[in-house]
């Protein structure tokens, strides 16, 4: 899931994530226009990527350490940073689309 977040964080930072109904920050606010969906996605960017970067290394790390108690911590710990970034970078994109409005 980690390397998918960064796949994803990688596009809309080069705006090469164009509008879809399936990947990407899907609030109204970022969807109402092509120019709002772009701005979404560069804003949230780096915090995107720090997810799913936190998310990846995890899920290497659980390779080395196989699924017992420390395997299971560092992937909960991963699930956390990736569900956190993830939370935060929806919050700043629809400040950065609501400011484009204004």
């Amino acid at each position: 899931m980690g390397l998918a977040e960064l796949w994803v964080c990688w596009l809309g930072s080069q705006r090469k994530l164009p509008p879809n109904a399936l990947v990407g920050i899907r609030l109204p606010a970022t969807r109402s226009s092509e120019e709002a969906w772009y701005v979404a996605h560069e804003s949230a960017a780096g915090l995107l990527g720090l997810g799913g970067g936190i998310a990846a290394t995890c899920g290497i790390a659980v390779l080395f350490t196989g699924l017992d108690v420390v395997g299971v911590a560092v992937a909960a710990l991963g699930f956390v940073a990736l569900l956190g970034a993830t939370s935060v970078a929806t919050v700043v994109a629809f400040r950065s689309v609501k400011d484009l409005t204004k």
